[in-house]
């Protein structure tokens, strides 16, 4: 890649620079490797020496014919990833990555707390299946519980050896989380929701409680128009992040939603970024409000032809929603009718249109959006 035109070429001392921080920061991680059987991780679950948190066992998703293929790799003796756990104060561990695997084989053999019965994987199927026999290697495996399966067959999938990555106590703060979050971004199936959802969650509560109460305001929820898929995988919740982070700092946007979104609620719960909870709680019910009196579900479909079709539009979501926020206090002023010619000419201004499709997650192209929607919202031209 070629430098940028404002980039030096980097000298030895910059190398050496580099050399130090990476040692600064490998001494914040603090790693174990060790080897044991699902068996005896079982048996660590069931006394409550293994935990999997709330936030990550309902991420639990696999079909019956993945967990079916998993269960026939062990079987087999199929090399399998590794998983990670952190080492709490009290040195029990806490499953961080490998829930898809570790829920499935859990699940298989229906292994429950002692303290009180309840299901690793409660969601898990009865029997194996495969929604495809091609390419399986032990097809008959079809329609087993593991009560079913010989004696043999049961003892080699509890002395099956899995690596596990233990994350030891005097890792730095949140160190876990940063594991989860890298672990489960790339290829992963988790929505980047879903993801940020487990990790703020985990580090602090309050605020995921504070974004849960406005993800179920009833103004917003009325806006919205989701598959069922989207709603089982938070993506009303994370609109909710998306205002937030917009709302506040789209001047800042450089090229990736997402992780820009993760950045800017890792700052506000941190308290880097300048965040009160009771303002943004009042802009946001108000400006919901407003939406669903206006345009009720067709609030955020585009208008290309002067009418509200297609499905939901993110694009016309930010637009709306931070062009009302930005200019609240008009926008209760003016009346409804008003208000609705406004978002409605906003949907076919071509300052809007030409910034949004294909390539538009730029900063230019996102402020210009925005930027046209606040001074539509506030000027009705």
């Amino acid at each position: 890649m070629a430098l940028k035109p404002d980039q030096e070429a980097k000298s030895p001392e910059d190398a050496k620079l580099l050399d130090e921080q990476i040692d600064v920061q490998r001494n914040n991680l603090r790693t174990d490797k060790i080897d044991l059987s699902y068996g005896e991780l079982a048996s660590m679950f069931e006394k409550e020496e293994l935990v999997i948190n709330p936030e990550y066992q309902r991420l639990f998703r696999w079909s019956e014919h993945q967990i079916t293929g998993f269960i026939e790799s062990l079987l087999l003796g199929f090399p399998v990833p590794a998983i990670f756990v952190a080492e709490t104060e009290d040195g029990v561990w806490e499953l961080v990555d490998g829930l898809q695997r570790v829920s499935s084989v859990f699940g298989f053999m229906k292994v429950k707390r002692f303290r009180d019965n309840a299901l690793a994987a409660p969601n898990a199927p009865e029997r194996l299946g495969f929604s495809s026999k091609k390419g399986s290697r032990l097809p008959l495996l079809e329609g087993f519980t593991f009560e079913e399966l010989s004696m043999r067959s049961k003892l080699t999938l509890k002395r099956t050896y899995c690596r596990v990555e233990v994350i030891r106590v005097g890792s730095a703060a949140n160190m876990k989380y940063e594991v989860f979050e890298r672990l489960n971004t790339g290829g992963s199936q988790l929505e980047p929701q879903e993801i940020r959802n487990a990790i703020f969650r985990a580090v602090n509560p309050d605020f995921v409680a504070f974004t849960d109460q406005l993800t179920e305001c009833r103004d917003f929820q009325d806006s919205l128009i989701l598959s069922e898929y989207q709603k089982q995988s938070m993506y009303d919740k994370g609109l909710v992040f998306r205002f937030l982070t917009l709302k506040n700092n789209y001047k800042n946007f450089d090229h990736d939603v997402e992780p820009f979104i993760t950045s800017y609620i890792k700052s506000a719960i941190s308290g880097e970024a300048d965040f009160d909870k009771s303002k943004e709680e009042n802009i946001f019910y108000r400006t919901f409000k407003l939406i669903s009196n206006a345009f009720g579900e067709n609030a955020f479909k585009h208008e290309k032809t002067g009418t509200p079709k297609g499905a939901f539009s993110v694009y016309v979501f930010d637009a709306i929603s931070i062009g009302i926020a930005t200019n609240i206090d008009e926008a209760e002023a003016i009346p409804p009718e008003e208000l609705k010619r406004r978002c409605s000419l906003l949907k076919c201004t071509p300052d809007f249109l030409e910034n949004t499709g294909s390539g538009a997650n730029t900063r230019e192209k996102m402020a210009a959006r925005l930027d046209t929607a606040i001074r539509i919202i506030a000027q009705g031209a």
